[in-house]
């Protein structure tokens, strides 16, 4: 009888919801990202700051890669990546309780980061997902874009790009509670869920 009352306990109170994206699902939300921000957010930035023509927009598209130049284009994102990395690492030490033993490097197909080891209040996860996002993309964006800074309004747009994933993620963490603790999974973009109520 106890043991038939445990079972049926287990059952109403399970251990953990399981959430994950895809690989394949990410790649594709941040080339579609990638494809409409860059060419809807230059046809808008020229549109408002210059001439508009497709000859306008081929140009200052063209023209901002050229003035650049591939390294140096290439450093820029890569630098840009580590940044968004060591904010987002930042913040899940801060809300990991300030330890840095609640960290760990994770690295695959689906990015490269830091992954909190230590449950973790769904509240403050999700703070962690948008924050970088918020002010290495959405931020830097809006303000080249009122102020006419191409270099300026493209490291926002590739910030939002960056940060496609995180809020693909945080969209389908949207039914559960802020107070439900998550516990990342062994790949990128896995987490189980815990919930705290139960009714």
């Amino acid at each position: 009888m106890e043991n038939k009352e445990m079972n049926t306990e287990a059952l109403s109170r399970p251990e953990g919801v399981e959430v994950k994206l895809t690989i394949k699902s990410v790649n594709l939300i941040a080339l579609l990202c990638f494809f409409i921000l860059l060419i809807g957010g230059t046809s808008a930035f020229v549109y408002i700051w210059d001439e508009f023509t497709s000859y306008g927009i081929g140009y200052y598209l063209g023209n901002s890669f050229k003035k650049i130049g591939l390294l140096n284009y290439s450093c820029f994102i890569v630098l840009y990546y580590v940044a968004y990395i060591l904010l987002q690492g930042g913040l899940f030490y801060w809300f990991g309780g300030k330890n840095k033993k609640n960290l760990r490097w994770h690295g695959d197909w689906g990015g490269f980061g830091f992954h909190p080891i230590c449950p973790i209040a769904l509240k403050y996860y999700r703070i962690c997902l948008l924050l970088p996002g918020i002010l290495l993309g959405l931020l830097p964006a809006i303000h080249g874009f009122c102020t006419g800074s191409g270099g300026c309004f493209y490291a926002g747009l590739y910030g939002i790009i960056m940060a496609s994933a995180d809020a693909t993620l945080f969209y389908k963490l949207r039914a559960f509670d802020d107070e439900d603790l998550l516990v990342a999974g062994k790949r990128t973009f896995e987490a189980t869920i815990i919930k705290r109520n139960y009714n």
